[in-house]
């Protein structure tokens, strides 16, 4: 298993992701046993905190589950968990990349949903949806202007703290998860607000990434829209 010693991605995270590797693209199989810290010890001359830190990140996204005296296991259900990578939130994704991520609520309220957006969450076109608009930073700098829109029904969201995952405040206030969903891509041009928030010039090219997500059980989840600048970090979205 290669690690790198002199890369810049810290070597628990590099040890995490080829394991994360292996489980979604079934090297590991679902419920089968993976090598045991001192395997992997063995295999990448990593100390033991560092191997136990990669299994500890895989156990926080749900790939594998910990059996006391019987090692690490691929979860079950890794297949669900594969979804929720594939459309996991944007902490999630930068800091699995080594990054530091911070949010601003910049505004959180009951909106009328345009046309695009009130057809997916299968609403008619100016109904309320919740609206979040957060403003994300990756190491300290302006990097994206997030818009989400979701149902009525995460109406709660609206008066909680909504600075970090939003994934996470899903899963935990409603026990929701990301299933399927597809992105759209494309380059835009900063508005006045978006130059404002992202310190560019009004005009600015800008790339545009909008999220339309499905939960577990195929109900509309959300539509994200996330406009970014793309000279201050490299963004990678899974494949």
């Amino acid at each position: 298993m290669q690690i790198r010693e002199k890369a810049s991605t810290p070597l628990y995270r590099q040890l995490a992701d080829t394991l994360r590797t292996r489980i979604l693209t079934g090297s590991y199989a679902a419920n089968a046993k993976i090598p045991s810290e001192a395997e992997l010890q063995e295999d990448t001359g990593l100390s033991r905190s560092t191997v136990r830190k990669a299994l500890d990140m895989l156990v926080d996204e749900g790939l594998i589950q910990k059996e006391r005296g019987k090692g690490a296991f691929v979860a079950s259900d890794v297949h669900s968990h594969a979804n929720d990578l594939l459309f996991s939130s944007f902490t999630a994704m930068m800091e699995r990349q080594g990054s530091t991520v911070t949010t601003k609520v910049v505004d959180a309220a009951l909106s009328a949903t345009p046309g695009g957006v009130a057809s997916f969450l299968h609403i008619a076109a100016g109904e309320d949806a919740v609206k979040l608009t957060r403003l994300r930073y990756v190491d300290n700098e302006p990097f994206c202007v997030e818009t989400t829109y979701l149902p009525s029904r995460f109406a709660e969201l609206i008066d909680e703290t909504t600075e970090g995952s939003l994934y996470q405040a899903l899963r935990e206030r409603f026990h929701e998860l990301p299933g399927r969903g597809h992105k759209t891509f494309e380059v835009c041009y900063a508005t006045p607000a978006e130059a404002f928030l992202l310190d560019v010039k009004r005009g600015d090219a800008l790339m545009l990434v909008i999220d339309f997500v499905q939960d577990s059980d195929g109900a509309p989840l959300h539509v994200s829209k996330r406009v970014m600048r793309t000279d201050r970090a490299k963004y990678v979205e899974p494949i």
